[in-house]
């Protein structure tokens, strides 16, 4: 690797946001949402120093007064004051962390919950592009960790400042004792402190060196896991016999994971006892500088001890900050993954951008456009242009892996062109507040999933304010009426069965044809049908062909498909081939020319029309 790739990697390990940012971007989160927060952790760390003062001078100020030869009365109150101001306090500490902790209201909780929100958002509103990119996808990995359970750094992190909060307060108090005593004490302590720390930084930075590798692995294992639920694979495990190679996949992953922890194991093991040995030194050095101390100014066994603990204590909280810091610093290392993708910057224009006007021609024109996915090198769209008519039929046929899926995208705004525009009644659409383009769509893509809700639920894509008389017309339009009626409970059946038990599963060509009742539920300008009729069987695909012209009334729309039988209903049909318009026209002007669309159409009618034409008439 040469310095060059050595600064890039470096420079791509660095946090992008600061330890007061991160800081910062809790502390405000929780002014937003919790203050409770901030009352807690004021009134815990304020509550730990009070006891710590007490638990330090209680065992010293005793011995002095057995010293000194008080009377019982007067030790019997010392001892008093002590035992119930512990008691107080400890119950007070107790009080405040179930008021603050506890389980049933906790507000770091909540807060973690607002947070989690906030990322949930980003993650579904981020513009498709970072849904495509390896990278971005590694970064919501790190900022998912930050909001995956209490030790995690987005509720961690307020257990770690309340501890900053306390050890800061009684460091400063054990050094302002200390200055009574040598100076090669504070020097000692402080020097063999700073070197623990910068050892332990270096050491506590290992799974953050490892961050890819260890995303990586975690990735795998939960893949793994999830496979033995997967009711999607559930009939090929059976079919095929895939039980046991899921089972070779699961003990590699897991193995390598298991590798993983002993290497993280045995370092952490040798480190740790390099800091041990780090601490015998700095201790036994301070006291015996203390043991000299007390021989030469002969103090008294209640002094020697309040001395004795203040120096242990000292090294304690210095300790304790320094580790604590690393700590902190480690947690935001997971915040500043939060941030950078919450913040991220986005290719789209969303709120900033120009609303698309109500009465807007709607003609979709491109211009030149090209488009390669990010990491490979050929262009899947290569310099096409066409345009689009408002109310036009149009239909874009060929192969697989012709650019048809992709075209779509690109016309309904996922992704931009690397070269070239798109244009909506003559403007960028790269001006638009995407949200408000995306409103003018109505989709059915090659791939969907479907929430566990009711049937209803996923036509309207709401479950409040649904218009069921809508939902009943679009199930009709969508040739599913009859399926409907035939489940359990009609329109409110449930779907899926991983939230819901009584959930009934579809065969694809039903989920196919609810895609299409949810697209004309929506009831968009431009209605985008991305091989609508691939897990339909041919009446079922020939009845959606007679239903086509209903469902396209006063919409335009573009009907992708590789069975070229579906074209006739269109006014023009677009042929691609290798991401290039090879051949356009209507559907006869096509077949009379005698080029490849004319061939494939020849070929596929042998098999598909089987004796009838897609009509169901005699040939």
């Amino acid at each position: 690797m040469d310095k060059e790739e050595k600064r890039k990697k470096k420079e791509e390990e660095k946090p992008k946001y600061s330890i007061p940012q991160c800081v910062g971007y809790l502390f405000a989160k929780a002014w937003q949402h919790q203050r409770r927060v901030l009352v807690y952790l004021l009134i815990a760390s304020a509550l730990v120093i009070a006891s710590s003062i007490v638990g330090f001078y209680m065992s010293p100020t005793i011995l002095g007064s057995i010293e000194r030869g008080d009377t019982f009365g007067r030790l019997l109150g010392t001892v008093l004051f002590f035992v119930i101001a512990t008691a107080l306090l400890d119950a007070l500490t107790t009080y405040v962390g179930v008021w603050g902790g506890g389980i049933k209201q906790c507000p770091m909780i909540t807060l973690r919950s607002y947070i989690l929100r906030d990322l949930q958002r980003k993650l579904g509103t981020t513009s498709y592009p970072h849904v495509l990119d390896p990278k971005v996808q590694k970064l919501y990995e790190r900022a998912s960790n930050c909001c995956n359970g209490n030790n995690a750094a987005a509720e961690g992190t307020w257990g770690t400042l309340q501890t900053l909060i306390s050890q800061a307060a009684m460091f400063v108090f054990f050094l302002l004792m200390l200055t009574n005593i040598h100076p090669a004490v504070l020097i000692v302590t402080i020097a063999a402190s700073c070197i623990n720390f910068v050892f332990n930084s270096w050491l506590n930075k290992y799974n953050y060196r490892h961050r890819d590798e260890l995303s990586r692995l975690d990735r795998r294992l939960w893949y793994t896991k999830g496979l033995a639920k997967d009711l999607s694979i559930a009939k090929d495990i059976r079919l095929y016999g895939l039980r046991s190679w899921i089972n070779r996949i699961t003990d590699r992953v897991y193995g390598a994971r298991m590798a993983y922890a002993a290497k993280e194991h045995r370092f952490y093991l040798w480190g740790m006892l390099v800091s041990a040995i780090l601490e015998i030194l700095r201790g036994g050095l301070a006291y015996l500088i203390l043991l000299k101390m007390c021989v030469d100014q002969d103090l008294s066994a209640a002094t020697f001890l309040l001395y004795f603990s203040a120096i242990g204590s000292f090294n304690g909280q210095f300790s304790g900050i320094l580790n604590t810091v690393l700590d902190l610093r480690n947690k935001c290392l997971d915040l500043s993954s939060l941030l950078e993708y919450i913040n991220i910057d986005e290719p789209f224009k969303f709120e900033a951008g120009a609303p698309v006007p109500e009465d807007f021609t709607y003609e979709i024109t491109l211009e030149h456009v090209s488009y390669t996915y990010p990491n490979s090198e050929k262009k899947i769209i290569d310099n096409i242009s066409l345009t689009i008519k408002r109310g036009e039929k149009v239909a874009i046929v060929g192969l697989n892996g012709a650019g048809k899926t992709t075209l779509v995208k690109l016309i309904c705004g996922l992704i931009d062109p690397d070269e070239g525009r798109i244009l909506l009644g003559g403007r960028d659409i790269r001006e638009f507040d995407r949200e408000k383009y995306y409103a003018l769509f109505s989709a059915v893509f090659q791939t969907f999933n479907l929430l566990d809700v009711t049937v209803a639920e996923t036509v309207a894509q709401t479950a409040e304010h649904i218009d069921m008389e809508r939902v009943r017309e679009c199930v009709e339009l969508a040739g599913l009426t009859k399926t409907v009626s035939e489940l359990p409970n009609g329109l409110e059946t449930h779907l899926g069965r991983s939230v819901y038990l009584d959930g009934v599963m579809l065969s694809g060509g039903q989920t196919q044809r609810l895609m299409l009742a949810r697209a004309l539920y929506k009831n968009g300008a431009i209605l985008m049908l991305d091989e609508p009729t691939a897990a339909l069987d041919p009446l079922a695909e020939s009845d959606m062909y007679h239903r086509y012209n209903d469902m396209t009334q006063g919409k335009t729309s573009v009907f992708i498909s590789h069975r070229l039988a579906s074209t006739r209903f269109c006014d023009r049909v677009l042929y691609l081939a290798d991401g290039r318009i090879a051949e356009e026209g209507t559907h006869d002007q096509l077949i009379e020319r005698g080029g490849e669309y004319a061939h494939l159409f020849e070929v596929q009618s042998r098999y598909y029309r089987e004796g009838r034409d897609f009509d169901g008439e005699e040939n």
